[in-house]
């Protein structure tokens, strides 16, 4: 087991007041393999649910269990080993480089946890080459690259410390359609071929639908629905979740009222194209 949450509870507390963001959480995710996409409106506790994951955040109540270690522990424990465990990529990634050279920005997390220069040169590279960052511009300024460039840098950095877990929070808000794609096939590449599990949040429906093989739905700061997405579009109280329906799921539902098409679930716009050739064949 990876990561469990048991009856966590998060509350944020100011000068006169407090906020609960997260409710009696049960949840387990697996070390190996999984793609799970969080989804919820916005101030549901989906950044708050994964800021958990890695020991940003310790419950108010409850426990979190990450690779065997238990959270909340004493104060003067140390836990930044959950933070090599657990990968997680921040909105806008890019805005964190700091290093001269983009080799040395991918270098400095397995540098920091105590890698000889040998070793983590040599993760460096594996994980430039994972979101393909080619040997001709390791020497180059991070900051004399394209956006999305920089953004498969700050995502290679992550990669660099071997994370079992990668957690993503929106991490092609930003992007144009082609951006977007890329991105999301070099994730799917990352968690077929390195068997990494893939914590995503994102409020593009397409993406979840396209991608995610399990959704956990927050609302409220509770989770509210945990399983696969072809039972979720499916749900009876879908609409209770505001949430949107992904496009391919929103053609063919017009496409069975106005033309009588045959509703058939279709969970990407590819294979949406292909439902619709094999139909009119």
């Amino acid at each position: 087991m990876g990561i469990q949450f048991k009856n966590v509870s998060h509350t944020y507390k100011g000068i006169q007041s407090k906020y609960d963001a997260i409710m009696d959480v049960n949840l387990n995710i697996d070390g190996k393999g999984e793609f799970i996409a969080i989804v919820g409106h916005t101030g549901s506790g989906k950044s708050t649910l994964v800021q958990h994951m890695n020991a940003l955040l310790v419950p108010t109540s409850g426990t979190v269990e990450v690779f065997n270690t238990v959270l909340p522990q004493p104060k003067k424990a140390k836990i930044n080993h959950l933070r090599q465990k657990v990968g997680l990529v921040f909105q806008f990634p890019e805005y964190q480089l700091f290093e001269e050279t983009i080799i040395k920005d991918i270098m400095f997390g397995p540098k920091n946890f105590k890698d000889s220069e040998e070793d983590a040169l040599k993760k460096a590279k594996t994980a430039a080459n994972l979101v393909g960052i080619p040997e001709s511009l390791y020497e180059q300024s991070p900051f004399r690259i394209s956006g999305g460039q920089m953004r498969r840098v700050a995502v290679a950095g992550i990669l660099a410390m071997e994370p079992k877990i990668l957690v993503l929070d929106e991490p092609t808000r930003g992007l144009d359609p082609k951006g977007r794609n890329e991105f999301m096939d070099m994730f799917k590449k990352i968690h077929e071929e390195e068997n990494k599990t893939i914590v995503l949040i994102t409020h593009d429906m397409d993406i979840v639908s396209e991608y995610a093989k399990r959704i956990i739905v927050m609302k409220d700061g509770y989770v509210v629905f945990d399983g696969k997405k072809e039972e979720l579009f499916e749900h009876p109280n879908f609409i209770d979740f505001y949430l949107d329906f992904p496009t391919p799921i929103k053609i063919l539902k017009h496409l069975n009222q106005t033309l009588g098409i045959p509703y058939v679930p279709q969970y990407s716009e590819r294979d949406l194209i292909k439902y619709l050739e094999a139909f009119y064949e």
